[in-house]
């Protein structure tokens, strides 16, 4: 959240990323494996991980899938288990 109380969509980004990433290493998937797992290119995973660039909801699904998890996982803040 912002000093307002408003969401901050890029600090939101940024941690999606770094869970995508950090599940994509556990399980110890390259970017293009997981890129091709989920019908993307690498170059967009790359910008995902990196929080420069947002998902669509399908995209999100098709991370989900690739990566054994449920959505929820994707969203869920891993330092306290909520949801944005």
């Amino acid at each position: 959240m912002s000093d307002g109380g408003e969401p901050d969509p890029a600090a939101y980004l940024r941690a999606l990323g770094k869970r995508i990433r950090l599940l994509r290493l556990t399980r110890e998937l390259s970017q293009a494996e997981l890129a091709e797992a989920a019908g993307m290119s690498r170059s967009f995973i790359s910008l995902i991980e990196h929080g420069t660039h947002g998902v669509d909801v399908v995209r999100l699904l098709r991370l989900a899938a690739a990566l054994g998890v449920p959505l929820e996982d994707l969203l869920r803040d891993p330092a306290t288990g909520r949801e944005p």
